[in-house]
């Protein structure tokens, strides 16, 4: 017998995972297919979802697999979830049984960290999905082969670009997933709200369609940026969905009385202070992460916060922005630290606002000093 293992968080499962699997059984020839939610995965923060409710949406998205099942194993032990555990599970469970491991190319590059690579490989062979967007795996065979004398097997499918992190952002900004969840799946969510965050659509009700999607764009790099940096997600997708809320809102709107505006600032970065008025005011915003990383994602300032400077470099580099160097940029943020990126976007705008002869407001000129020094003490060791 031939069983295909599938493991993930699944939070939630979305078409590409449905998508994987048929296209493994198909390949692999095999009479079983088997996925296993985590409870707690070891390279994710938590979920956003519970167990039960990953569970559900599991069973619901596999469904139509042949000889397809759901297993509970993982949720039910609770605690971190490690694969060389599961693995030897259902090598008792199935001992004559040949098994394989199904996983997508993003987690072949975190396969090495692991824990017990090598007792997962003698349990099952590795066999792996590409996903468009994700880089050529040219090499990684080689690389895989002289760490572990063994190599992966590579499904003749390539999965669209899609993550569960893009379908959370997404359903919490209101915005369609038809295409990248199951209807099943998508009624699921709807029913019970999973993964609602307080306030983020009554503050896109205020956007304009191209301020909308700028800020959509925004909230998936800001997740992005959370997922690398060990952030709470929720948290950045709230500030980068309310960053732009009070754009084109006058001072004269019902929701801005009493606020004052702070001096010597100029008008086109004033509207992140009344952004922040307007989530703390309007839509009940407490936290003081959320509001810092609103009142600044424009100026910047020294000594930023975590979730500050994701929003700042969120704000910039998303995708639908193009200005000369964006993709240095961008590289930048991909390979270097928060710090490091703060001080090349605050350099370039520091000498776009100089050359075009805007103003430069006192909080960029005082973080661009703050992050220049930063970066002078790295580079000199």
């Amino acid at each position: 017998m031939k069983i295909a293992i599938f493991g993930g968080s699944f939070d939630p499962v979305h078409a590409e995972h449905v998508n994987m699997a048929r296209a493994a059984q198909e390949a692999l020839g095999a009479d079983k297919f088997i996925a296993v939610p985590a409870y707690l995965a070891p390279h994710k923060h938590g979920a956003a979802a519970s167990a039960e409710d990953r569970l559900a949406m599991a069973r619901i998205a596999f469904s139509g697999i042949k000889n397809g099942e759901v297993s509970a194993y993982e949720c039910n032990a609770g605690g971190v979830s490690y694969t060389y555990l599961t693995l030897g599970y259902f090598r008792r469970r199935y001992p004559e049984a040949e098994l394989f491991l199904l996983v997508g190319s993003d987690m072949l590059r975190d396969f090495y960290t692991w824990r017990e690579p090598e007792t997962i490989l003698s349990l099952a062979e590795l066999v792996v999905c590409y996903r468009e967007g994700d880089a050529p795996l040219k090499g990684e065979q080689l690389r895989f082969a002289m760490k572990f004398k063994k190599r992966f097997r590579l499904l003749p499918y390539t999965g669209r670009d899609i993550s569960s992190t893009k379908a959370r952002v997404l359903c919490a900004l209101g915005e369609d997933v038809r295409p990248f969840l199951p209807e099943g799946v998508i009624e699921y969510i709807e029913a019970r709200e999973l993964y609602r965050i307080d306030g983020v659509k009554a503050a896109l009700k205020y956007l304009k369609t191209a301020r909308r999607k700028h800020t959509v764009r925004v909230a998936l790099l800001a997740a992005e940026l959370a997922r690398r940096n060990g952030c709470p997600e929720g948290k950045l997708v709230q500030a980068a969905a309310m960053h732009d809320a009070a754009k084109n809102l006058p001072l004269t709107a019902p929701e801005l009385a009493g606020f004052v505006p702070p001096e010597g600032i100029p008008a086109p970065v004033l509207h992140q202070f009344t952004g922040a008025y307007l989530a703390e005011h309007t839509f009940g915003v407490q936290d003081a992460e959320v509001l810092d990383a609103i009142r600044y994602h424009t100026t910047g300032r020294p000594n930023m916060g975590t979730a500050e400077k994701i929003v700042f470099l969120a704000d910039m580099l998303e995708a639908g922005r193009d200005f000369p160097h964006v993709q240095k940029l961008r590289a930048c943020l991909a390979e270097e630290s928060l710090d490091e990126c703060m001080y090349r976007c605050l350099k370039h705008q520091v000498k776009y606002l100089k050359k075009s002869g805007g103003e430069v407001c006192p909080l960029t000129l005082q973080a661009y000093d703050y992050y220049t020094r930063l970066h002078a003490a790295k580079k000199n060791g």
